[in-house]
C-alpha cells in the first residue's frame, strides 16, 4: 500500500498527521485561551477581597494579597501579549465567572487551587504555542509563578486544617 506523507482524506487540515496542531492553528487557539483567561478574570478582585475577609490571620491575608498581586500583573501581561498578537484589547462584553462566591474560607480556598490547577495545565498548551522569544519568556514567568501560587495556596489549606 502506499503511504502519502500528505493525507489528503483528513478534513482536519489545523492538525499534523502525528495529531500535533499546526503551529497557526496552535497560535490561534492560544489567542483564544488568552482572551478567555483575561475575560474570567472580572469576578476575580471581588473574590480575593472576599477571601481577605475571609482569613483568619494576618500571615494568611499576607499571602492572599501577594497572590492577587501576582494575579493582577499575570492578567496585565496575558492582556499585552493578546494585543501584540491580534492588535485588539481584551473585551468583556459577558463577564465570566471564574470564581463562585465564597462563603467559607476553606471552600475558597479549595476553589482557588483547583481554578490555579486548571489555569496552569492551559499554560502549557499557550507556552508550546508561542513562538521563541520575549512573549514565551514571559508565558514561561508566569507558568513558574503559578507554581508558587498552587504552592502558597497548599500552605494556607494545610495551615487551616492544622489550626
Amino acid at each position: 500500500m502506499y503511504y502519502s506523507p500528505y493525507p489528503y482524506y483528513r478534513a482536519d487540515w489545523s492538525f499534523r498527521q502525528t495529531g500535533m496542531p499546526l503551529p497557526y492553528s496552535a497560535l490561534q487557539e492560544s489567542m483564544r485561551i488568552i482572551h478567555d483567561t483575561a475575560a474570567g478574570e472580572s469576578n476575580a478582585e471581588a473574590f480575593y477581597r472576599r477571601l481577605l475577609e475571609l482569613a483568619p490571620s494576618e500571615e494568611e491575608r499576607t499571602i492572599i494579597s501577594s497572590i492577587r498581586d501576582d494575579e493582577r500583573r499575570h492578567l496585565q501581561i496575558l492582556r499585552e501579549i493578546y494585543l501584540a498578537f491580534t492588535g485588539k484589547e481584551v473585551q468583556v462584553s459577558v463577564p465570566i465567572s471564574v470564581y463562585n462566591e465564597a462563603t467559607s474560607y476553606e471552600g475558597a480556598l479549595k476553589q482557588a487551587l483547583y481554578t490555579k490547577w486548571r489555569m496552569i495545565e492551559q499554560a502549557g498548551s499557550i507556552l508550546a504555542a508561542m513562538p521563541t522569544g520575549y512573549y514565551q519568556n514571559l508565558l514561561a514567568k508566569i507558568a513558574v509563578d503559578n507554581v508558587a501560587i498552587v504552592s502558597k495556596w497548599n500552605y494556607l489549606l494545610i495551615s487551616l486544617l492544622h489550626s
